[in-house]
């Protein structure tokens, strides 16, 4: 079967999830207190078990199936695996991907504010594209960001992954999950007022449409009208999703999972220059609120498309498959102009800057097929999982360029000349990758969890010009690729989970070198051993990793023809992790992360050898982050909930030139009151509106300033 048939295959079967609960049975016996006539009668109690793509309840999730893809308890995992639900992202107040890690993972995030996509550094590598319900849901990272109100969850697998998802970053995959229909009704109206002008409201409504729970629904919107931190860059987003679920018997299940999402903003990641923001500059600080492009000018605009469905069958206890299809469409019209590292010689001005507007158009299908088989064998149980997916990824771009006249940095005068357009880029890329995989979950006497698995990909691109299709660059270039995994997890039974494993990835490159050779997919490889800890009975997961991994054939310029790339770069990422989350005590929850991190280039190119050794670009050593939360029932005020964190990122260095990003700590706070289906919260960001650089990769970075957010949520 060649990839070209997999888009009319893919719609022939489907799958959701099953849903199962644990039932508690008592029974009241007091024969020996009372007569038989005073014996109470027997009580049910039912109990909603949690399930990998439901909600997580508190903060600790149990279960998860973005490591397997299958629904298997966290603990039973032989790979670090952080997973943020939707009730931290709404304590936290979370506006998108990076703000809703930023508490889980040691803040792991792109050192600007990012608003034309969600950009995670996972293990010292950037994660430029992300992952819905287990497909790919980018093209590529200016395909926009996710709606954080209409997820159920963040997902986040570390380190290489492409035996489940094939080409990846090493660092590892961000996977979300859709709010999903339910059966219980479901009825939310909130509403948002906050700095920089923030006004929003949104709803989320779901539950049964018929008697017998055949039938449900979801539906969950937002409309959003805000400035931002930076003059003259809106944050306006207008999101719907709307959802049905068919569940005609336990076994089978059809989710149809569809959104819109419309936003306006502009580009923000440009930066500015360093005198002025890291290195002295004689008219003082540039304001951190500085826009260096033109009102008018500058935007981005996306109208993002997506409908899909997850189907599910269980043939008998034994057997299960698994289904699901979604097909995306983005459209993106943006402008942004860039200016140079350097200022003019009195240091107020930037001489010239640089505008280029982007027509862009994404597009894409994904589709993940696969059968699970539970049996046992010579006392040992196995989970067995075969697979088969397919992705079809388009992105066209028109690029031109313009010359834009000088700026005053400190007194701005904006509308300026702005240059002719001249053409600069206009490609059509297609991109087709088909892999086969298969996974064993083998459990051992109750206490051993070995996993095994493999994965081959074939991966085909192409590129051609925007306007004429016979014209191509890179014509139907083929990669392959085998990527495994390997690890095992002892179950000590006191709730401590020690776990090694390995495992492998690879990210196709396009293109070809000056000999004519095409390029080898860049590979991936990790070591890692850790251990969790989760008492019986307890609401909180303590967990610590420690990794080695490396990146190989990463292109470098040829010192014979800077026109080209050879592969012989590397680099090696290093680190340990350490994380505390869930509840202690009745009242109160924690979240807690520490993160070492050394990533270098231990291999560099001939044209720069001094990078040999050098830390990479805007990746700090350490990263520590701590929340915590409780009610005020102690107090006779359980209505009261408090709660406080830090952010803590360190230093961070630049392979270009000297300048360096100092280390900062902010401060974060949060206040809620709840009455009978009322909700009040306010919640801070950066309480004391502290000034402070997050890196200087290229150019140098403000992070955000105070920010308040005041809700009310009615729910009923």
């Amino acid at each position: 079967m060649s990839p070209r048939e997999i888009p009319s295959t893919a719609f022939q079967a489907g799958l959701a999830g099953l849903l199962f609960t644990l039932t508690l049975t008592s029974a009241a016996r007091a024969a020996d207190l009372a007569p038989s006539s005073a014996i109470l009668p027997q009580v049910l109690v039912t109990a909603e078990q949690e399930k990998a793509t439901g909600a997580v309840m508190g903060y600790a999730a149990s279960r998860s199936a973005t490591a397997t893809k299958t629904d298997t308890a966290i603990a039973e995992t032989p790979q670090s695996i952080t997973v943020i639900g939707a009730e931290q992202i709404e304590t936290l107040k979370a506006q998108n991907l990076t703000d809703a890690i930023a508490y889980a993972i040691g803040g792991a995030r792109a050192p600007y504010v990012e608003r034309i996509g969600d950009e995670v550094m996972l293990r010292g590598f950037m994660i430029p594209t992300s992952f819905r319900d287990g497909t790919r849901y980018q093209s590529n990272r200016f395909d926009g960001q996710q709606e954080p109100y209409g997820l159920e969850r963040v997902e986040v697998l570390k380190g290489a992954s492409s035996i489940l998802y094939g080409a990846a970053e090493p660092g590892g995959v961000v996977n979300t999950v859709s709010k999903r229909p339910t059966t219980e009704a479901l009825r939310e109206i909130n509403v948002e007022l906050g700095s920089f002008k923030r006004k929003q409201v949104a709803a989320d409504f779901a539950g049964a449409l018929s008697q017998d729970g055949t039938w449900s629904y979801r539906l969950t919107g937002l409309k959003r009208d805000s400035d931002t931190a930076i003059d003259f860059i809106p944050d306006n987003r207008a999101y719907i999703a709307p959802a049905l679920t068919w569940q005609p018997s336990a076994s089978t299940s059809l989710t149809l999972l569809s959104e819109y999402q419309r936003d306006r903003t502009a580009y923000s990641g440009d930066g500015l220059p360093a005198a002025g923001t890291v290195a002295p500059n004689v008219n003082g600080p540039i304001p951190r609120r500085r826009f260096t492009g033109e009102p008018g000018y500058d935007h981005y605009h996306i109208d993002r498309f997506s409908l899909g469905y997850l189907f599910e069958h269980a043939f008998n206890d034994q057997l299960k498959l698994h289904h699901s299809l979604r097909r995306y469409n983005m459209r993106q019209d943006w402008a942004a102009i860039s200016v140079p590292f350097n200022l003019s010689e009195d240091q107020r001005s930037v001489e010239e800057r640089y505008g280029e507007d982007r027509k862009e158009h994404s597009s894409g299908i994904t589709s993940d097929t696969s059968l699970q088989y539970d049996w046992q064998s010579a006392g040992i149980a196995h989970k067995s999982l075969i697979g088969i997916d397919y992705a079809e990824q388009k992105w066209a771009t028109l690029r031109y360029d313009r010359a834009v006249g000088p700026l005053d940095l400190y007194t701005p005068v904006y509308g300026g000349p702005i240059g002719e357009p001249q053409q600069s880029t206009a490609t059509r890329t297609t991109t087709r990758q088909l892999g086969l995989y298969f996974q064993d979950q083998m459990k051992i006497a109750s206490k051993w969890v070995l996993l095994l698995g493999g994965r081959q990909d074939k991966v085909r691109q192409k590129q051609c010009n925007y306007f004429d299709q016979s014209q191509c660059t890179v014509d139907n270039e083929r990669s392959s690729a085998f990527t495994s995994r390997v690890g095992a997890v002892y179950l000590a039974g006191n709730g401590l989970a020690p776990f090694a494993s390995f495992s492998q990835s690879f990210a196709p490159l396009a293109g070809i070198d000056r000999s004519g050779s095409r390029f080898k997919p860049t590979r991936g490889e990790q070591y890692e051993a850790g251990i969790r800890y989760q008492p019986r009975g307890s609401a909180l997961m303590l967990s610590a990793a420690t990794y080695q991994l490396t990146q190989t054939n990463v292109l470098t310029d040829d010192p014979a023809d800077p026109r080209y790339q050879m592969q012989q770069g590397e680099v090696r990422s290093r680190g340990v992790e350490l994380e505390a989350k869930g509840r202690i005590g009745r009242n109160a929850q924690i979240i807690a992360a520490y993160t070492y991190t050394d990533v270098r280039t231990t291999k560099a190119g001939p044209l720069y050898p001094e990078q040999a050794g050098l830390r990479v670009s805007g990746i700090p050593y350490n990263q520590l982050s701590v929340w915590g939360d409780a009610s005020l029932a102690a107090f006779g005020l359980p209505q009261i909930k408090l709660g406080a964190g830090a952010r803590y990122v360190g230093e961070t260095s630049s392979q270009w030139h000297d300048y360096r990003g100092g280390d900062y700590t902010v401060f974060d706070a949060m206040a809620s009151y709840t009455a009978g289906p009322w909700r009040f919260a306010l919640n801070l960001s950066n309480v004391s509106d502290k000034t402070f650089i997050t890196a200087c990769p290229y150019r140098c970075f403000y992070g955000e300033p105070r920010k308040a957010i005041a809700s009310a949520v009615y729910r009923w």
